[in-house]
């Protein structure tokens, strides 16, 4: 999956490429890969989650914290492929946030079998499995059909409810990030995921933290541009829909969400810019999972 910057960008324009990846569990199901997207994880032997705190422009471990709960991977499609997703505070006390291309790709749900492994770490499943009830993305995305060649990165966010698991709302057992919907043209941000190729082996969290600049963005030749942000960072496939945490703490693990993961490339990734829109899709998908309400919107 492709983005393309405008040439008028204060960066050089890169081929990009969406930072979900395929699962290779033992026991995943067998089915098709989706081709340019995903690849297969490896899990090399020495490549460990490294000492000392993340430094700018690579990712380095992201451990305790709120973070060692609220953020984890998110298992889709059948069980074949991952991405990364994180708590976020709502009244229901059930929503993720994540990438939409995570739940919808290709002009079809990806949530057979989907759910939520929170602090993912080394296999280890310290707060269970959680399972995905329904997902909430922009009409625009789904409209503009998300092929893999084409990112349309300011609209790929997702809000993704959970189901109660023993009697308990997700919220209750993990905690949540704060959510913020205005960002000034610069934040400085943590931006957390399970990156699980070249260097990283999908088994840790890892973070990236900088200052993330506002770019414009366009999807196709003569369309008006959207917004995201850009930050320098060199997590890899596993990534995708991975929080971007403003402070308080954010380097810590803590902090409200401004975006999330959404494609990159060996240097830099992007984040769609939350605003009003995605306030009406986490609004959406917070009064649905608060009523009970069910099915994909």
């Amino acid at each position: 999956m492709k983005i393309r910057r405008m040439s008028t960008l204060p960066v050089a324009a890169v081929v990009a490429v969406t930072l979900a990846c395929v699962l290779p569990a033992a026991d995943s199901p067998p089915g098709p890969r989706v081709a340019a997207l995903e690849a297969t994880v490896p899990r090399p032997a020495g490549d460990g989650p490294g000492e000392g705190p993340p430094v700018r422009g690579q990712a380095g471990p992201i451990v305790g914290g709120l973070s060692a709960s609220s953020v984890g991977v998110l298992v889709v499609d059948g069980g074949r492929h991952q991405c990364s997703a994180a708590v976020v505070a709502s009244q229901s006390r059930r929503l993720l946030a994540t990438a939409a291309h995570c739940v919808w790709l290709d002009g079809a749900w990806r949530l057979d079998g989907a759910h939520f492994i929170p602090g993912w770490a080394g296999g280890e499943e310290p707060y269970g499995r959680w399972a995905v009830d329904t997902a909430y993305l922009p009409p625009a995305w789904q409209q503009a059909n998300s092929p893999i060649e084409d990112v349309a990165a300011d609209t790929d966010f997702a809000f993704v409810s959970l189901l109660p698991r023993e009697g308990r709302l997700p919220e209750q057992v993990l905690g949540a990030q704060g959510i913020r919907w205005t960002v000034g043209e610069q934040v400085e941000v943590a931006a957390l995921g399970y990156p699980a190729l070249g260097s990283y082996d999908g088994q840790s969290l890892r973070g990236c933290i900088g200052s993330a600049a506002v770019e414009d963005f366009a999807r196709e030749p003569g369309q008006p541009a959207g917004r995201v942000l850009a930050l320098d960072c060199d997590m890899t496939e596993g990534a995708s829909g991975g929080p971007w945490l403003a402070g308080p703490d954010a380097a810590d693990g803590r902090g409200q969400l401004v975006g999330v993961v959404s494609g990159g490339d060996d240097t830099s990734l992007v984040s769609p810019l939350f605003d009003d829109a995605a306030r009406t899709i986490y609004n959406a998908a917070d009064s649905a999972s608060l009523t009970g309400g069910a099915g994909t919107q």
